[in-house]
């Protein structure tokens, strides 16, 4: 089987570095299709498109170089399209500058549901790099692995844009509790904070945070995915919450709970913007950073926590609303076809 890297030429430099970590892990220049490099590319007086039909044909294995370049690329697209026909095994990785959540990745030939992973995430470019060892049946070692895994992430650090749109996924070190199926209460509502009479708080008043997510419940303001993901905290005792490089396997973690009790995907599609929500709302705070200083991990407040234990039944009324309508408009389920 060779491999076919799909890319926009504008992204060249990343791809030189996925072919030099494709060769030092050892396969061979002859089984690598990279259009970017002549060593690589389309053969001096073939035509280009007929050439690459035939290489698509012979159903290689296809990394999507996928940026926001990609989905400029009609040509891009056409390979992507092509690839998806013929489904060929594939696996998807991010450019550090692309938007997982844009209309063009979320409607594309690729399904989006599936597993990728951003160039710059240094431990699932590893498992990467043990998968196309397996699959090729090559023998690099552990050390090789890491070298070649430790050069790649050096070399990319050229072409990172100082501005980034996407968000990488996160490490695979933290196992979660398996999930709890929903419709299980687990506790009585506690009531929101009353005045010297024993009415509601003035609305002049500013409500700590938790008092406000809960009063704009009650209110209707909440958004499905902010009612979702403390409903998933809750339901799988969570209460930290991969962000930056780790945002992909929170997402793959929340799918797992999404399955695991027949739901779609509402809050997996919309964690980043449900976790940026809570974040404006003082719910959250950042319990750990990059060496760059980046957050790449979220926890709840003490305040949300508590709650979390003892989740008010207002929040699982309106979580089961948002399950039921969920449920009406889950889609069939997808084939996956991608490498993890």
């Amino acid at each position: 089987m060779n491999i076919f890297i799909s890319h926009s030429s504008e992204n060249a430099g990343y791809g030189r570095a996925l072919v030099e970590l494709l060769t030092s892990l050892g396969i061979t220049h002859d089984s690598i299709t990279f259009t970017s490099d002549a060593s690589y590319g389309i053969p001096t007086g073939e035509n280009i498109f007929d050439w690459l039909k035939g290489r698509i044909s012979e159903k290689p294995f296809v990394i999507y170089l996928l940026s926001p370049e990609y989905y400029s690329s009609v040509a891009c697209l056409n390979e992507m399209g092509a690839a998806w026909i013929i489904e060929n095994k594939h696996i998807m990785v991010f450019t550090p500058d692309f938007d997982i959540n844009s209309s063009e990745f979320r409607s594309g030939a690729v399904d989006p549901r599936e597993m990728g992973f951003f160039l710059h995430d240094p431990e699932k470019l590893v498992l990467f790099a043990e998968r196309v060892k397996e699959m090729f049946g090559l023998s690099a070692n552990s050390l090789i692995v890491k070298r070649a895994c430790d050069k790649f992430s050096m070399e990319i650090k050229k072409y990172q844009p100082a501005r980034k749109y996407g968000t990488p996924p996160i490490r695979n070190s933290h196992s979660s509790p398996a999930p709890v199926p929903l419709g299980k209460p687990i506790t009585s509502i506690k009531p929101a904070s009353k005045g010297a009479a024993g009415s509601s708080a003035p609305k002049s008043r500013r409500l700590p945070p938790v008092e406000r997510f809960f009063e704009d419940l009650t209110l209707g303001k909440l958004r499905d995915e902010e009612v979702l993901l403390v409903r998933y905290a809750s339901d799988t005792g969570r209460a930290s919450f991969g962000v930056g490089w780790r945002i992909e396997e929170e997402i793959s973690r929340i799918k797992e709970w999404e399955d695991l009790n027949d739901l779609c995907d509402t809050l997996s599609s919309r964690y980043e913007a449900a976790v940026n929500r809570l974040a404006v709302r003082n719910l959250t705070q950042v319990s750990e950073t990059t060496s760059h200083g980046n957050p790449r991990q979220v926890d709840f407040i003490k305040e949300m926590t508590d709650v979390l234990l003892d989740l008010p039944d207002d929040l699982f009324a309106k979580s089961d609303e948002i399950v039921r309508k969920a449920l009406e408009n889950k889609n069939e389920p997808y084939e996956n076809k991608s490498l993890f």
